[in-house]
Formats: structure tokens, sequence, C-alpha cells
């Protein structure tokens, strides 16, 4: 499938951010705990990162209904959102980035439970997966 340009510019766009926040990664200081630059002094969070995520962010919204949904979805993961896409049985989907994840018992976690629990209100059900992936992103 051909992507548009709307497609070209947000991965870009995130790729851009994801550069940034690997370079300011690199400078974690294990000893002090804290990024730093090359004479000890601590760095601020880029500001750049949170522009360019809303600035993907807006235009994932401006454009749900010209891109894929799976597209959307793994864009926002890559901004640190959760969806999960879920599905009734009576034909209704909801979007949910609220809910609980499995996690380890025991001293060493030897026993796992796994579960993924969501909790939805019931305004929240739609009839397709684009309703709902609007749905999603007008609550955020």
């Amino acid at each position: 499938m051909k992507k548009t340009g709307e497609q070209i510019r947000i991965e870009n766009l995130n790729k851009k951010r994801s550069e940034i926040l690997n370079k300011y990664a690199e400078n974690w200081d294990d000893i002090k705990e804290e990024y730093v630059d090359e004479d000890g002094e601590v760095l601020p969070f880029p500001d750049e990162v949170n522009e360019i995520g809303d600035e993907i962010l807006e235009m994932l919204t401006l454009h749900q209904w010209n891109l894929p949904v799976d597209f959307v979805l793994e864009e926002l993961t890559k901004l640190g959102w959760a969806p999960c896409l879920l599905y009734d049985d009576n034909g209704l989907w909801t979007i949910s980035g609220d809910g609980m994840e499995e996690m380890g018992i025991g001293e060493e976690n030897e026993i796992t439970i796994s579960t993924l629990t969501h909790f939805v209100e019931k305004e929240k059900w739609y009839p397709s997966i684009r309703e709902a992936l609007r749905g999603y992103l007008s609550e955020e």
C-alpha cells in the first residue's frame, strides 16, 4: 500500500524525535543518576521532543479519517501511549489506554498472573474501529 504524504511526514517526525531521545539517553551518568553534558552539568530534557510529539499528535488527530487505523495506533505507541483495541462480542469496539496488566508474585516473581483488565464506560463503545479511534483521540 502506498503511503500518504501525511504518513511519511509523521514517520519522519517520529524518527527525528526518536533520534533526539536516543542522543539525550547517551548522556546518562550512572554515578550521578542524571543526564549530564561533557562538563558534568545536568542536561534538561529537550523541549523539542515534546514539541515534535505535539505536532505528531495534532497531525494524527487532524488526518485520522484518512490514515490507516493500525498506522495511527502504532505511531501513538511511539509517543508513549498504550492503546488497546477491544471488542465486546456485541459488535462494539473501543480503544482504551487505561488498564492493569500482568504482574509477578513471590520473592522471585515465580508466579505470573496473565491478565489484562480494562474498565470502559458504556458510552465509550462504538460500532466501528474507526469511531473507537475517534473517541480515543478525543479523550486525550
